[in-house]
């Protein structure tokens, strides 16, 4: 079916921001605001914002989970900081170990990661009374407030946090960027934690109009007061919260899983409209919840809650779906999002407090891993492995797309959530060139499967259209960007069935990477130049017509390379990648010189060289691009028993590692179908970096207990229950872990009626409690640096 989308438009109109925001360094870097984007020395900076909770994570292990980050797009760290982690007593305030926030901001820089800083003083984040402390209720003023008395407490924790921050901002040569003010402010509240229960008692959501706005100001006149200088103020903007008008940069999101939309009563989410495509800078454009108090083109659409995952709640149990977190990320991007920002991308684990539990009652005690792209102990899931590309091409090609406006079909904006049937698509152009955006992704809803799908796209002075030698099929989940008339290096690309990933430029060429979508043959249509001597691919086929314009096609399940030579000019290369080596692309840059390594066991960037932590294998190999800048790698390990072997043919150097393999010695004892009694060998943590439980039951909740203490628990879901043992060693000196699940429960409850004392309640129905097996699989980490010639 043939698609048309009319494209040719002005180039949108962009000028500085009237945001009052922006700032430089002492190394001279400048950060402003257009009405669009963000930039950085005067140029579009594409803003890639991950979540992780330093608070919720141990500290011996904060620098590995910034590298991983990192190597997966991350360019900016956010983070919570809770009240009640740092001042769970009244006047005793903790910044040390798990809680040192001082360190964690330093191995940020250390690292080459900017920070917000969320400092509340609410955040919620799920954690009770969201992250207001127990000690601050009963007092004569209400917490969320303008009174004088929360305000001076407020105060006083703004001086706590500048304190630990100082010298970190921005201004100082450090790298706090921003500060977020509140959180949800007027928009919503938190469970009143101090009767732990299941229920809808709510503390307060703040306050609106004038009174919210004075209160935001008073906030960051503390903030500023603190010494938290930064160049972007931010607060979050959905629902009705306050805005202080040009002070700060308001901030958005979405999910595909809600569950505080979930009740006994309505057990069954609906779709939700994120999947719809929108133009967050049109005036008249219905835009669902961004309904914002100020002209839509005047600031940037920004976001800081973009669903990485979700957290299950004791009422809404689910499994995020990989694809649901690329989609979201396409359909902000599409829309004229040009900051992205992920909550969360990495999970957490709850500290317990010295008071109680210090997470709110709806989710399970102690397990924060939201379902998110790096996980509760550091496991990279599918969702970041179909992200990173994504960040990849906004790094690279960010500059590129950030001014281009976006267009959408007609008809779009009678598209809704439940629909299956239309294809949607949308384009991001400056009205000559520009990317193609496809989504076949929605939440809660079985999407139909397009085949012979086929654009055209109409700009002031042609019509591009295409595929023309392919079919193009667009199945169930897929979400994928497309480019037209994407310069190559003096080259037009016409068109292409892939998306553009990254670029490696060296003296001799320049290699642009493209993934192919899942069953999609690369079609690349190459613009007639004169220059061009030769056109190749070492698979598939090259076609040349009578106006010396070249079609190559690379069949989607291989990759390949396409060679252009130029007489007098370096060569250009294009390598397809089909949908699962695009997923083991990881870039990384060492003294200015990058590196392009392909590897299904996840690596992270040291100062000397690269750390793989691989799941479960003890012999890996992994291949680094021979065409780059960088001479190909001798790589030595100061593991005396691992192995490398080391080969170079083709486009590839390629590494083949080998190391003893661990036996976890993990036994099993059956207590009951619900309990479980684990024993393990007195020295299974040794010469591995984490041994991760992976635990198959059918129950309501799993508890993880240990001499009588719970030290870890999950909420069913139908996906295993993974607890990684590394952190947990005083745990384990006790040599047994107790393992237990309440029954999950399929039928009716009722209530006898003619009880005179204690309540009798009747089931009718299947309730099953059971273990169906749990392994132990062995981390290994394997660190590499580069010999000496």
């Amino acid at each position: 079916m043939a698609y048309t989308i009319h494209a040719g438009i002005a180039p949108k109109e962009i000028y500085p921001a009237s945001l009052k925001l922006g700032g430089t360094n002492p190394q001279g870097d400048r950060i402003s605001f257009t009405n669009y984007y963000m930039e950085l020395n005067g140029k579009p900076y594409f803003a890639v914002c991950g979540e992780f909770h330093y608070s919720r994570y141990p500290e011996d292990s904060w620098e590995t989970e910034i590298r991983k980050m990192k190597i997966s797009g991350i360019n900016i760290v956010a983070t919570y900081i809770f009240w009640n982690h740092h001042e769970e007593i009244e006047g005793v305030f903790e910044w040390q170990g798990n809680r040192d926030l001082r360190r964690f901001v330093e191995l940020c820089a250390q690292n080459g990661m900017y920070v917000i800083l969320r400092v509340g003083p609410f955040c919620h984040g799920e954690v009770r009374n969201g992250g207001l402390p127990d000690w601050l209720f009963g007092r004569s003023f209400d917490v969320r407030s303008n009174d004088e008395g929360y305000l001076h407490y407020v105060r006083r924790l703004f001086q706590e946090i500048g304190a630990q921050a100082a010298g970190q901002m921005f201004k100082d040569g450090g790298p706090v960027v921003g500060i977020q003010l509140e959180n949800e402010f007027n928009a919503a509240a938190a469970l009143w934690e101090l009767t732990a229960k299941q229920g809808d008692e709510y503390l307060s959501g703040g306050i609106g109009g004038e009174a919210g706005a004075e209160h935001m100001r008073l906030l960051k006149q503390y903030a500023v007061e603190a010494g938290m200088i930064a160049p972007v103020y931010t607060s979050t903007g959905w629902g009705a919260a306050p805005l202080l008008e040009d002070e700060v940069l308001p901030l958005y999101g979405g999910y595909a899983y809600t569950p505080w939309s979930i009740s006994a009563q309505n057990p069954d989410q609906k779709p939700t409209p994120e999947y719809v495509f929108v133009n967050y800078h049109d005036e008249t454009a219905g835009t669902g919840e961004f309904n914002p108090p100020y002209a839509k083109t005047k600031y940037p659409f920004a976001c800081c809650e973009m669903g990485g995952g979700m957290q299950t709640w004791y009422l809404s149990r689910f499994q995020v779906e990989p694809e649901s977190v690329l989609a979201m990320s396409l359909m902000k991007i599409a829309g004229g999002c040009n900051f992205v920002g992920y909550y969360m991308f990495h999970g957490g684990t709850n500290p317990v407090g010295k008071t109680d539990y210090l997470n709110e009652s709806t989710t399970p005690r102690i397990t924060y891993d939201f379902q998110a792209p790096i996980g509760e102990f550091g496991q990279i899931r599918d969702s970041a492995h179909l992200l990173r590309p994504l960040h990849y091409f906004l790094h690279r090609f960010g500059e590129r797309l950030a001014p281009m406006a976006t267009v959408l079909p007609q008809g779009a904006e009678a598209v809704t959530p439940e629909d299956a049937h239309t294809l949607r698509y949308a384009v991001r152009t400056d009205g000559s060139a520009g990317f193609l955006f496809v989504n076949n992704y929605q939440d809660h809803v079985e999407m139909d499967m397009h085949e012979n799908v086929r654009f055209a796209v109409l700009l002031a002075e042609e019509t591009i259209e295409f595929p023309r030698k392919s079919a193009l099929t667009v199945h169930r989940n897929a979400s994928f960007l497309l480019p037209f008339n994407f310069a190559l290096d003096g080259l037009n690309l016409r068109y292409a069935t892939a998306q553009p990933v990254t670029l490696v430029e060296s003296a001799e060429a320049a290699t642009y990477f493209f993934s192919m979508p899942e069953g999609v043959d690369g079609e690349f249509r190459i613009d007639a130049h004169e220059g061009i001597t030769s056109v190749s691919a070492d698979a598939g086929t090259v076609e040349m017509d009578a106006g010396n314009h070249y079609t190559v096609l690379i069949p989607h399940d291989r990759s390949g390379m396409i060679r252009i030579t130029q007489e007098g000019a370096r060569e250009i290369r294009i390598y397809a990648m089909n949908a699962q080596e695009a997923a083991m692309l990881w870039e990384m840059e060492e003294e200015g010189l990058q590196r392009i390594i392909f590897s299904e066991i996840p690596p992270v960037q040291t100062g000397d060289g690269l750390e793989f932590f691989s799941s479960g294998n003890n012999s890996f190999s992994f291949r680094e691009y021979a065409g780059g800048p960088a001479a190909a790698a001798k790589w030595t390990t100061a593991y005396e028993a691992c192995s490398i072997a080391q080969h170079s043919g083709g486009w590839f150097h390629s590494y083949d590692l080998e190391l003893p393999a661990k036996e976890a010695g993990l036994k099993t004892r059956k207590l009951h179908d619900h309990k479980i009694a684990l024993e393990f060998a007195p020295r299974m943590l040794e010469g591995v970096e984490e041994v991760l439980l992976s635990i198959d039951y059918t129950g309501n909740v799993g508890y993880a207990f240990a001499a009588g203490r719970l030290f870890h628990d999950h909420f069913y879901n139908g996906a295993p229950w993974e607890i990684g043992l590394s952190r947990f060693k005083d745990v384990l000196k006790g040599g047994e872990i107790i393992l237990e699940t309440t029954p999950l429960r399929r039928g009716v409850t009722t209530v006898t009626a003619d009880a005179a004392m204690a309540v009798e309640k009747q089931f009718t129905g299947e309730a099953t409690a059971v273990f169906h097996s749990v392994t132990a699989v062995p981390v290994y980490r394997v660190a590499l640096s580069k010999q000496a010639d």
